[in-house]
Order: structure tokens, then sequence, then C-alpha cells
């Protein structure tokens, strides 16, 4: 899934400490890392929620965050501490995004619903937050108060994702809907091949959205819909680097559903069109398949170079 091993880099060098500091983003860091620095908790470690210290070593251990079966097993008998920290706006904000998706394994039901509940946007201004986040790419506007409302929108849409898998996928699918609504009069534009996202915000923006309907289906393992909004980015722009994280997730899906020589295919797909995070491909739960065949240190290989 979309997403970087650099996580784990980035979160060590924030490890815990009884006095408060600022985390500053290096150059390095995902994306999601670089919206703006936050203030670590300063009352001593024996006030953090021991879960806090598990989470963090998954991360120091090699784990990747994500909604896999079993991630966070350690923590399941943990949900009052994982609530704790998932709303906890003095945590890092990675942290928060684990507790999110370690309370899909410890809680279930209207349980979980009430321990993500403060953290829930309305799906339209979730979508809303997103949208001028996806236009601040042409005109940057960043501040604190932005800062946090992408935090905070962030936070939502994991919430929303763990509600979908937990079998509550009634706000994700209202939120695909806006989404497919957004989009519905511009998708022979959106999907012309001829057209450089680069050059025009506005189908820039479009196949953004068209990734992110995939991208919220394959969150609560719809494969069919999420595969076929997938295809819309690699069939009809082939050759395009944006639809390299397309090709990429489409990998994870078929390593997911048994087919690990189309999640290879998908992988070369995606190396064709730019895609080289060789340490996420290697530790990424979805493509276990499909790391068993010979070809895939073989298509390694030739992501580096040799």
């Amino acid at each position: 899934m979309n997403a970087s091993a650099a996580l784990a880099t980035a979160l060590l060098a924030c490890s815990f400490s009884s006095a408060a500091q600022e985390v500053t983003p290096v150059e390095e860091s995902p994306w999601y890392l670089e919206r703006g620095t936050e203030r670590r908790k300063a009352e001593p470690a024996d006030d953090i929620p021991a879960v806090a210290f598990e989470l963090e070593k998954l991360m120091r251990d090699g784990g990747v965050p994500g909604f896999y079966d079993g991630q966070f097993a350690s923590t399941s008998d943990k949900p009052e501490e994982l609530e704790r920290i998932a709303r906890d706006p003095a945590m890092h904000h990675v942290l928060r995004m684990m507790a999110v998706m370690a309370l899909q394994e410890a809680s279930s039901g209207d349980d979980l619903r009430a321990a993500l509940e403060p953290l829930i946007l309305r799906p339209t201004d979730e979508f809303g937050i997103e949208m001028l986040e996806l236009r601040e790419r042409y005109n940057p506007s960043l501040n604190p108060d932005w800062m946090r409302k992408k935090l905070d929108a962030e936070l939502s849409r994991y919430a929303h994702f763990a509600l979908a898998k937990a079998g509550m996928p009634e706000d994700t699918l209202a939120k695909i809907a806006n989404m497919e609504l957004s989009i519905r009069r511009n998708m022979d534009r959106i999907l012309d091949p001829s057209i450089d996202s680069f050059m025009f915000s506005s189908v820039d923006e479009g196949r953004s959205i068209v990734f992110e309907i995939a991208y919220h289906y394959q969150q609560f393992d719809d494969y069919e819909r999420a595969a076929t909004w997938f295809r819309k980015l690699t069939d009809n722009l082939p050759g395009k680097v944006e639809t390299r994280w397309a090709h990429y997730n489409l990998a994870c899906i078929e390593s997911l559903s048994g087919r690990p020589e189309q999640a290879l295919e998908h992988l070369e797909a995606a190396y064709q069109v730019g895609f080289l995070d060789i340490e996420w491909m290697d530790e990424d739960g979805d493509l276990a398949a499909a790391r068993a065949l010979p070809e895939y240190e073989e298509l390694k290989q030739q992501m580096l170079g040799f």
C-alpha cells in the first residue's frame, strides 16, 4: 500500500523522552511526516501508556503500519490504552495513526465506534480538506492551523478505514460517493493519455481522486471494486508515471488473491514507470506471496541496477 518504510526511521528519530522536544521533519521523511512539527508528551515516561512503547517497537523491528490481520496482535488486549493514544493530540501523529489501526484488532462494533468517534469528521468535510491539500501542490499556503486540519483529516480517514475493515463501511462509502461525484463530468479528460497531468492541475487532481477511490475500496478488502478503479488509471494511461502506485496496489491485490505471478507483472510495470521503493516493497505484508517467487529477487536486482 502507498506509504514508505522511511516511516520507521523517522519514528526512531523521535523516541520517547521525559522532556518535551520538537520533532523536526527531515528531508528524507515521507510527505505525511512533513506536514509540520508536533510537540512530544511533556510528562515523565511512566505517564505514557505502556502500549505506546509496543507500537514504537513494532516500527523499530521493521513493521509497517497497515490493516494487516494480526499485525497488532501484541496490543489487542489493551483497547483503553490504544484509545488514549489515538485521542491524545500531544502524541506523535504516527503513533496516533498506528493506535487507530491497532484498535481495529483490539475492539469491535459499538465499542470501536465509540473509541474512534472523537477523531471522525463527516465524510464530506474529510474529503474537502483532502481536496484543498491536493490544490496546495500548486498554491502552497501552509501554516500551523492548516497543518492541524490535515493531520486531523488523516486521523479521521484511518478511523473510517478501521470501521470499514470491521464491517462498518457506511461513512467510507459515503465519502467514495462524494469523490465519484466530484470527477464524474471530467472522466474523459482525466483519463485522456494525451493530457499531461503536470501541466493541468485539474487533471492531476482528478487522477489522484481516481486512485483514492480505489484505495478506499482496498482498505476494507473490496478488491473487485478497488481493482476496477486502479485499472482505470493503468489501462487508460499506459506508461504514465502517475500509474506507478496503481500498478503497485494492483500487485498487492493480486498477491492477496493468490495470483503472485500477476502481482509480479504489476510490480514490473510499476518499476517501468518509476517505482523504486524497494524497502517498502520488501516489508509490505500484502506482497508476501509475491516475495516467495524467485522472480521477485530478479526484479529487485533489476531495480537496483544489477
